[in-house]
């Protein structure tokens, strides 16, 4: 066992840990970057771990540590972070043969792990370089200190990956996804990017400056115009004077088109696929007038997007469009409802509402008028609006500051309206999205976001109104790019980001090539999945179901196991009439048939040296020198030299002949 050659596992383990750290508190990547540093240093300068009374307390402080952070929340993510701790607290442990092994197994899991956090293309390919590093050192471990040992092991390692390729392809394209029989949450109770489910000033405009993606979609048929891209997500309909939020969370009716995975077949003209970034809520987004079209998804009375889980691994759903049914009629309660306001709140402006509908006849004029004057007035589309402070915001928005993003003016509108007894609610979501690589894909990202007002009209139904598209048309035509350009604020507060730099040409080609990339192996690599799988077999001969499919899967595995045995013995028949001390040995077992020795190629070396030494006394010395010998030869990581295989080559010789003619002697010994 050599200990002096970990370095391979504190890379790997480092790699490991950088997949990880975005969701690990600080305190504990630095202190598990400590343990195991601290516990390679041992074994390079020791030999040995820490003491037992020492490592004791170091365990009993770290777990209290953990408890106190996490106060006893039990997620995956918890789980996770509590194996990055043991991992580390293994490595000042080390200190037995069994430790390695263990410390090995773990850091193998460690790394699978990770998966569950990070599926993307650089990520997966960080993961096989982990596995590697582990496969490479725990050869150099095991493989003594002869120099070069560090490239064998890593040649060795590398054969071992190409042999299981065929197998793994086989696992990964015909191995039944079966679902899980239950499940825990996956991330736990932390912030995540996104929307959130209520708006109040500035909670849409600190997601300007976020530019990870939100979610991405494919079409069957044309993409829409930028204008109609409107990605529908929360309906806010209850507001305190500041805030908007949503009066039912639990609101659960819902339908589903088609009893089919998310991912089945092609999509048709009418439909639309998209891929959601997790983002820990329950909600998707969708278009204006689509149902699902996709059993993982359903729909509420609202036109929210609703999942039975929340989102916090890629989901892939579907839509499709349907032609928007008749109006129903609002009750009493709901109309109530969606006009209720605060009172004492914005005086000024329910004057200002209260002139207006004397001065314009009918609903539908005075939303005409109060679009309008968004647009007529000074009102100015800005990231970096002026506070509003905690009260009457409505009121210093339309007549102070005159400034703000798109919440400010969806609030103010939303206000209006029902102040004028026109029933109105906030919606919520994202407006726009980038053409990707070839138009194949729009992304739309966290900086789309968006807020605007849908109102109630008598036989139209809610009815879309933005006051955004009044105020700054090019935000709705060409995104929030173009419409900050002027300003020179777009995505201030990262200026490593490639999208800050998408009029560059070569930045903008890398950057949306890269997106491609990652998004065809979501779609397709870790997509692979439940009716996908089947979809794609099924263009096979043959009704292929999962019970098929098991049966193929192990048929194949057992064809390739049995494929790569045949082929490794005969590539070892090869090696032995190759490599002359195989054809030593294979001469010393043929001798060894001959005499009716009571050992043969089924025994150790050492077995077959005492048995021929107790049947030949008189040939021991000479048998003890030739099995020392092939011994080296086989055992020693070091190449042995040509003198050596000359003297076996002397004393297999000298054995024959002398058994073969009744003498005895000692003469190939002595040299």
């Amino acid at each position: 066992m050599n200990r002096h050659h970990l370095d391979p596992w504190v890379a790997a383990f480092g790699l490991i840990l950088l997949a990880q750290v975005q969701r690990l508190p600080l305190w504990l990547s630095l202190g598990a970057c400590l343990a195991v540093v601290s516990g390679w240093l041992l074994q390079r300068h020791r030999k040995r771990g820490l003491r037992p009374l020492w490592l004791g307390v170091l365990a009993v402080l770290s777990a209290a540590a953990f408890w106190a952070y996490y106060r006893g929340q039990f997620t995956v993510d918890t789980a996770a972070s509590f194996l990055v701790l043991t991992v580390a607290l293994k490595w000042l442990e080390l200190g037995r043969r069994r430790d390695l092994f263990i410390l090995f197994f773990i850091q193998c899991y460690l790394a699978v792990v990770t998966l569950l956090f990070h599926q993307s293309m650089l990520w997966t390919g960080g993961l096989l370089a982990s596995l590697f590093l582990l496969f490479t050192g725990l050869q150099m471990a095991l493989g003594g200190r002869a120099q070069g040992m560090g490239v064998e092991a890593m040649k060795r390692s590398a054969l071992v990956f190409v042999k299981m390729l065929p197998v793994v392809i086989v696992l990964f394209i015909f191995f039944p996804r079966i679902g899980p029989l239950w499940s825990v949450p996956l991330v736990s109770e932390q912030g995540t990017t996104g929307l959130s489910d209520t708006m109040e000033p500035g909670a849409i405009t600190s997601l300007a400056q976020n530019d990870d993606p939100a979610f991405r979609v494919t079409f069957g048929g044309d993409t829409p115009d930028p204008g109609q891209r409107y990605w529908q997500a929360l309906v806010l309909d209850r507001f305190d004077g500041r805030r908007w939020d949503r009066r039912s969370l639990n609101d659960r009716e819902g339908i589903s088109r088609v009893p089919e995975d998310a991912s089945a077949g092609e999509l048709a003209d009418d439909e639309y696929e998209v891929m959601l970034e997790p983002h820990g809520r329950r909600w998707g987004f969708a278009l204006a007038d689509s149902v699902p079209a996709s059993a993982n998804v359903s729909l509420n009375r609202n036109g929210m997007v609703r999942f039975e889980r929340s989102v916090d691994t890629r989901r892939r759903y579907r839509m499709q469009y349907e032609q928007p049914t008749e109006a129903r009629r609002l009750s009493d309660a709901e109309r109530r409802f969606y006009t209720r306001l605060p009172g004492g709140t914005n005086e000024r402006t329910r004057g200002w509402v209260a002139q207006q509908r004397r001065e314009v006849e009918g609903r539908r004029a005075l939303i005409r008028h109060l679009m309008e004057h968004f647009n007529q007035k000074p009102f100015h589309y800005t990231l970096q609006p002026e506070a509003l402070g905690n009260a009457d915001t409505v009121d210093a928005l339309m007549f102070e500051t005159r400034e703000g993003f798109c919440e400010h003016y969806a609030s103010a509108l939303a206000f209006m309206l029902r102040s004028a007894d026109i029933p109105a609610r906030i919606v919520t979501g994202y407006l726009g999205g980038e053409a990707g690589v070839d138009n194949e894909y729009l992304i739309v990202r966290q900086y789309d976001a968006h807020a605007w007002v849908q109102a109630w009209l008598r036989g139209r139904g809610w009815v879309r109104l933005d006051p955004t598209a009044m105020i700054a048309p090019e935000r709705i035509e060409s995104g929030l790019r173009e419409a900050m350009q002027d300003q020179g604020g777009f995505l201030s507060d990262d200026p490593f980001s490639m999208n800050r730099y998408a009029d560059v040409g070569w930045v903008n080609w890398m950057r949306l090539r890269l997106d491609a990339a990652n998004y065809y192996w979501q779609r397709w690599v870790v997509g692979y999945e439940g009716q996908t799988q089947l979809s794609l077999l099924g263009r096979l001969p043959g009704d292929i179901d999962r019970r098929m499919l098991g049966v193929i899967t192990a048929v194949l595995v057992a064809a390739l196991i049995l494929a790569g045995v045949g082929i490794s013995l005969l590539r070892a028949r090869r090696r032995h009439f190759r490599d002359p001390w195989y054809r030593l040995y294979d001469q010393w077992c043929r001798w060894l048939e001959r005499q009716g020795v009571g050992a043969g190629r089924s025994d150790t070396l050492a077995a077959q040296v005492s048995a021929a030494g107790r049947r030949f006394p008189a040939l021991a010395p000479d048998i003890r020198a030739l099995g020392l010998l092939l011994e080296r030869a086989f055992y020693d990581p070091g190449q042995p030299d040509q003198q050596a295989l000359a003297q076996a080559r002397r004393l297999m010789n000298a054995i024959r002949k002398r058994k073969s003619h009744g003498r005895s002697g000692n003469t190939a010994t002595a040299e």
